[in-house]
C-alpha cells in the first residue's frame, strides 16, 4: 500500500513554496512512510519466519507430549502477544510520523500566510513609491525654471 498526499496539499505546497520543492517535499513524506510501513512489514515478517524455525526445531528434536506441547502453545503465545505488542509500538511510531507531517502542514500554512502578508506589504509599498515618484516629477516640473516661464508666456 502506497502512501499519497492530497492533491489539494500539494497545490497548496506548490504555491507556497513552488513546484519542485512541494513535489520534492512530498515524494520525500510519501517516501518515508513507504519506508516505515515496509521496514516494519520484513520485520514482522523475520519475527514470524525466525519463530517458526525455532518451533519446528524444538518440536523436531523432542517428543511431542502433552505438556510440552501446551508449554509450547504459552511460549508461542507469549511470542505472539510480544509480536503483537511491537505491531502497536510500529502502528504509534506510524501514528506520531502523521502527527509530525500535519504538524509540517500547519507549520507550511503559516509560513503561507507570512508570504501572502508580505507580498500585500510589497504590493503596498510600490503603490506608495509610485505616489512618491509622481510627487516627486509634479515637484520637479513645477519648480523648473523653465517650466515656471512657459507657464508665465501662456498665461500672460
Amino acid at each position: 500500500m502506497q502512501y499519497t498526499m492530497p492533491r489539494k496539499i500539494v497545490e497548496e505546497l506548490a504555491k507556497s513554496i513552488g513546484k519542485d520543492s512541494a513535489e520534492q517535499f512530498v515524494n520525500a513524506m510519501e517516501n518515508l512512510l513507504e519506508s516505515i510501513r515496509a521496514e516494519s512489514q520484513r520485520e514482522i515478517t523475520a519475527k514470524k519466519e525466525n519463530l517458526k524455525a525455532e518451533l519446528y526445531n524444538e518440536l523436531r528434536n523432542e517428543l511431542a507430549t502433552k505438556e510440552f506441547v501446551r508449554a509450547e502453545i504459552n511460549e508461542v503465545k507469549a511470542e505472539i502477544n510480544q509480536v503483537k505488542a511491537e505491531l502497536k509500538q510500529l502502528k504509534n511510531n506510524l501514528n506520531q510520523v502523521k502527527d509530525e507531517v500535519n504538524q509540517v502542514r500547519s507549520e507550511v500554512n503559516q509560513v503561507r500566510d507570512e508570504v501572502n502578508q508580505v507580498k500585500a506589504e510589497v504590493k503596498l509599498n510600490n503603490v506608495l513609491l509610485k505616489v512618491l515618484i509622481g510627487l516627486t516629477l509634479f515637484a520637479l516640473t513645477i519648480f523648473n525654471p523653465n517650466f515656471v516661464n512657459i507657464m508665465e508666456k501662456i498665461f500672460k
